[in-house]
C-alpha cells in the first residue's frame, strides 16, 4: 500500500505542533517538580560560597534523575507520577528554608511520632497555607492531565541509550572530580589508597545532598527501617529485666544526668593539661572530677554507644542487642527517665532505648545545620526539672564537636583564629589547613565547657542529691600522626580517637548522702579504664543494685579493678588490643 506523501507531511507537522505545546507545558511542570532542588542550590548550607561547578553539577544530576522515569513512562503518566513529590515538596522546601538543608530522618520521625491531637492542632493553624497547597496541586494535576500528550519523551531505544550513557558520564565525572579534591584528606601525593578514601567520603557526603525526591525517598525508607528495627528490638528483649532496685532509699529528691558527648579529645581540654584555655569554667567547678585514663572501646559513634549504655564490651559486643540499657535499669528502680538529644534520631539502637523512657525529644535537624547548638536542649531539660519528679534520670545526647566543628558554636565562641566559618568545601580538608581545623575544634571544646558548666549550675541550683557524668563517645584525629590522619573511624585506631574526656560532678547533698562513693570516685580518677565501666559505674553512683552488678567495674566502689589489657573494636568489627 502506498501512502499519500501530503498526508504524511500533514500528520508529521501536526505531531511536531503538538510536541511543541507538550514540551512547553512539560518544561513548566518540570520547574515545579524541581523547585526544592533549585531552592536548595541558592539557599542550602552545602552551596554557600561554593564554587560554580558544585551547584551546577548538583542541578545536572537532579535533572538526569528527574528524567530517568521518563525512559519507561509516557509523558502524562510520568508527570502524574512526579505529582506525588509535588505534594511532598512543601515539606522539603520548608525544611531547607528553616534549616538550610534537605529533610532529615529526625524531622520525618518527629512527624511520624506526633500524635493525632498534636497533628490536628498544628493543621488547624495552617488553614491558609493548606488551601494554597491544595490549589497549587490542583493546578499541577490539571495541566498534567489536560495539557500533556501521553507520548514517550524518549521515543527510540537509541535516544534512551544516549541518555543513559550521558547520565553515567556525568556521575563518573562528578565522582572523579570529588575524588581528586578529596585525596589529600590523608595523602599529599598520588597513591592508590586515595580512591578508597575518596569513595568513602564521596558516599558519606552524597547521601546528605542526594537530589530531591530521591533523597526524600531514601530518608523515608530510613524512617521505615528505624521503626521496624525498634519494633523488632523490643520484641527480642521485652522479657529482659535487670531486677534493679534502690536498696538505700533516699528521702531527698534525686536527679541524675548523663551527658553523651561527641568527638571529644581528652588532650584538648585545659583541665586535662592542654596549653590553651579551652575549659575555664569546668576548671573552676566545685566537686568536678576529671578522669585521666579512660579510653573508648570504639572509635565511631554507632559502635561506641552500645558499649557505653549497656553491659556490652568490645569482646562481647552482641550483648547490646539482647539486653537493655542502664536507662531501663533506672526505670526498673523507680526513676522517671527522659532522653533529650541533638542527634542520632536515625539510630535504631538509640530510638529503641529512648522510646521506653517516660518522654523523649530529638531535635528535628541534624549535624549539617549550622544553628543546632547544644544549648537548645536546655529548654526541655529545664521543663523536666520543673516537673519536680522525686527520682529522675535525664540523658542529654549532644553534638559536641561533631564535624563540621565550626557549626557547633555561635560566633561569640570563635576565640581561636583563624578558624573555619560557614559552609566550606570538603577539599579544604588538608594538612596545610591544620591550624584552622585545630582552632575551630578548640572553639567547639570551649563551647562544650560552657554547656557542661551551665548544665551543672542548673543542677546545683536544685539543692538535691544530684550527679552528672559526661563522656565523649570517641575522640578525633587532627593531623597529629606522621600519616596526617584526620577525623576518626579508621580501621586502625589511634590514641587520639580513643582517649576521651570523662567528667563526674556531684552536688554537696550527694556527697553528704554518699560520702564513701565520693571518696572512691576521687581515689579512682587516674585508674586505667574503658567505656565498658560506664554502665556499672553510673548505676552504682545512684545506689542502684541488681543481682549481676559488678563493682570491680564501678568508679564509685573501693572494689574497682583497673583494666590490665584494654580491648577495642574497630570499624571492621574486629577486636584488637588497645592502648
Amino acid at each position: 500500500m502506498t501512502l499519500n506523501p501530503n498526508l504524511m507531511s500533514k500528520n508529521n507537522k501536526e505531531i511536531r505542533s503538538i510536541s511543541k505545546k507538550t514540551i512547553l507545558w512539560s518544561l513548566f511542570l518540570s520547574i515545579i517538580v524541581l523547585l526544592p532542588n533549585i531552592f536548595f542550590v541558592f539557599y542550602g548550607n552545602d552551596f554557600a560560597k561554593a564554587f560554580f561547578l558544585k551547584p551546577a553539577f548538583y542541578l545536572i544530576i537532579s535533572i538526569f534523575l528527574f528524567l530517568t522515569p521518563a525512559l519507561v513512562l509516557k509523558m502524562r503518566t510520568f508527570f502524574l507520577f512526579q505529582g506525588i513529590f509535588v505534594i511532598l515538596a512543601p515539606l522539603e522546601i520548608a525544611h531547607i528554608f528553616l534549616n538550610r538543608m534537605p529533610v532529615t530522618t529526625a524531622f520525618l520521625l518527629s512527624i511520624v511520632d506526633t500524635d493525632w491531637n498534636e497533628s490536628t492542632e498544628l493543621l488547624s493553624s495552617l488553614i491558609i497555607p493548606l488551601l494554597c497547597l491544595l490549589v497549587y496541586c490542583f493546578f499541577y494535576f490539571f495541566i498534567a492531565i489536560k495539557k500533556i500528550e501521553n507520548v514517550f519523551l524518549f521515543r527510540s531505544m537509541k535516544v534512551r541509550l544516549y541518555f543513559l550513557c550521558a547520565f553515567a558520564f556525568v556521575v563518573l565525572s562528578g565522582y572523579t572530580f570529588v575524588s581528586v579534591n578529596l585525596h589529600h584528606f590523608k595523602y599529599n601525593k598520588f597513591d592508590k589508597k586515595i580512591f578508597t578514601l575518596a569513595n568513602e567520603y564521596f558516599f558519606i557526603k552524597s547521601y546528605s545532598i542526594t537530589p530531591y525526591p530521591y533523597g526524600f525517598i531514601t530518608t523515608m525508607y530510613k524512617v521505615y527501617t528505624i521503626k521496624r528495627d525498634i519494633r523488632n528490638g523490643r520484641e527480642k528483649i521485652q522479657r529482659f529485666y535487670f531486677h534493679a532496685q534502690k536498696n538505700d532509699p533516699v528521702d531527698e529528691r534525686e536527679v541524675y544526668v548523663f551527658v553523651i558527648g561527641e568527638t571529644g579529645r581528652y588532650s584538648s581540654y585545659s583541665i586535662n593539661g592542654y596549653q590553651r584555655e579551652t575549659s575555664p569554667l569546668l576548671s573552676k567547678t566545685k566537686n568536678l572530677i576529671s578522669y585521666s585514663d579512660l579510653f573508648s572501646e570504639a572509635n565511631i559513634t554507632s559502635s561506641s554507644l552500645p558499649i557505653i549504655l549497656t553491659r556490652a564490651s568490645a569482646k562481647d559486643y552482641k550483648r547490646a542487642f539482647v539486653e537493655k540499657s542502664f536507662v531501663d535499669a533506672f526505670k526498673e528502680a523507680g526513676f522517671k527517665t527522659y532522653w533529650i538529644a541533638n542527634q542520632s534520631a536515625s539510630n535504631s539502637f538509640i530510638r529503641r532505648i529512648s522510646k521506653d523512657t517516660d518522654d523523649e525529644f530529638f531535635m528535628p535537624i541534624d549535624f549539617e545545620s549550622d544553628t543546632n547548638y547544644d544549648e537548645k536542649l536546655w529548654k526541655f531539660f529545664s521543663e523536666i526539672l520543673e516537673k519536680g519528679d522525686k527520682k529522675v534520670l535525664i540523658v542529654l545526647h549532644t553534638l559536641g564537636s561533631h564535624f563540621r566543628y565550626n557549626f557547633r558554636y555561635p560566633i561569640s565562641y570563635e576565640v581561636f583564629k583563624p578558624s573555619l566559618r560557614g559552609a566550606f568545601d570538603y577539599n579544604m580538608i588538608s594538612v596545610k589547613n591544620k591550624q584552622m581545623f585545630i582552632n575551630a575544634y578548640d572553639n567547639s571544646i570551649l563551647y562544650t565547657d560552657f554547656f557542661l558548666a551551665t548544665t551543672i549550675h542548673k543542677l546545683d541550683s536544685l539543692n538535691a542529691v544530684s550527679a552528672l557524668a559526661y563522656i565523649a563517645d570517641h575522640g578525633e584525629n587532627l593531623f597529629d600522626t606522621p600519616e596526617n590522619i584526620v577525623f576518626h573511624g579508621g580501621s586502625k585506631f589511634t590514641e587520639y580517637d580513643l582517649h576521651v574526656p570523662f567528667f563526674v560532678w556531684t552536688s554537696d547533698e550527694y556527697n553528704r548522702v554518699y560520702p564513701g562513693k565520693e571518696e572512691n570516685m576521687i581515689r579512682n580518677k587516674d585508674k586505667r579504664l574503658t567505656s565498658d565501666y560506664i554502665f556499672y559505674s553510673f548505676l552504682d553512683m545512684a545506689g542502684i543494685t541488681f543481682p549481676e552488678q559488678d563493682l570491680s567495674k564501678s568508679i564509685a566502689s573501693e572494689l574497682l579493678k583497673e583494666d590490665s589489657i584494654r580491648y577495642m573494636i574497630n570499624t571492621n568489627m574486629e577486636v584488637q588490643k588497645g592502648f
